[in-house]
């Protein structure tokens, strides 16, 4: 008996949704057991383009991370930035001096973004607010440095099986250009879905300027850099 292929658990869609996106389907790459071969050249190719954009994302893996520990120190602004993207901070806990022991945080304290740790707007110890001027009452907010030296965090992050659509429709092209790459090899019809693992070593011919700005885009943390 002959099992249908799955995507594995890291997978940034389902073989499904591949198979529903992409420009191509079985009897255009293969004369005999057509959607089983597809399907396995799929499961194959969503885990070398899902490598690919691992590559050109960064330091950061997109793919999932539960119950992850940072140690930051503290920063003269109210909000710390996260790598992109924290699903869940489970966790805030504070150091008031190095020789300290953590202290967890109140929830009320804090709030967060896909991007950031923001610290409850509130004023500073150091200054009075002042409600007329929301450039003085800005001023005069807490920062993270007002409350503790060190901070840190526990918290989830990743994309998971939940990748947002612009994420996915960059790997559907990363894919249709694969793909493509593989139709226009004269032997592609007599090859095995083992003959195509090198397909994302070909990485100038799939990753084009378009893409590699696509993906740019999607990690960017845009206003996550500033200050609060």
């Amino acid at each position: 008996m002959v099992t249908a292929p799955t995507a594995d658990a890291d997978a940034l869609q389902s073989l499904d949704e591949i198979r529903e996106r992409v420009d191509y389907d079985g009897e255009s790459l293969f004369s005999d057991n057509e959607q089983l071969r597809f399907d396995e050249l799929l499961v194959r190719l969503e885990r070398e383009s899902r490598g690919i954009f691992v590559t050109l994302w960064g330091d950061e893996t997109p793919l999932t991370e539960t119950d992850r520990v940072d140690e930051k120190r503290a920063t003269y602004d109210a909000a710390m930035l996260m790598p992109y993207p924290v699903t869940d901070v489970t966790e805030v806990e504070t150091k008031q001096s190095q020789a300290d022991d953590w202290e967890t945080l109140d929830p009320r304290w804090y709030d967060w973004t896909p991007h950031r740790l923001i610290l409850a707007e509130r004023p500073s110890n150091l200054a009075h607010r002042r409600h007329g001027n929301p450039l003085t009452r800005t001023a005069g907010r807490a920062t993270w440095r007002d409350i503790c030296t060190n901070i840190r965090v526990t918290y989830d992050r990743g994309f998971g099986d939940d990748a947002p659509n612009d994420v996915k429709s960059i790997q559907i092209a990363l894919i249709n250009r694969m793909l493509r790459h593989l139709r226009q090899e004269q032997t592609v019809a007599a090859a095995s879905p083992e003959d195509f693992a090198g397909v994302a070593s070909e990485f100038d011919d799939v990753v084009t300027d378009a893409i590699r700005e696509r993906i740019a885009d999607v990690t960017s943390p845009g206003g996550a850099t500033m200050s609060v």
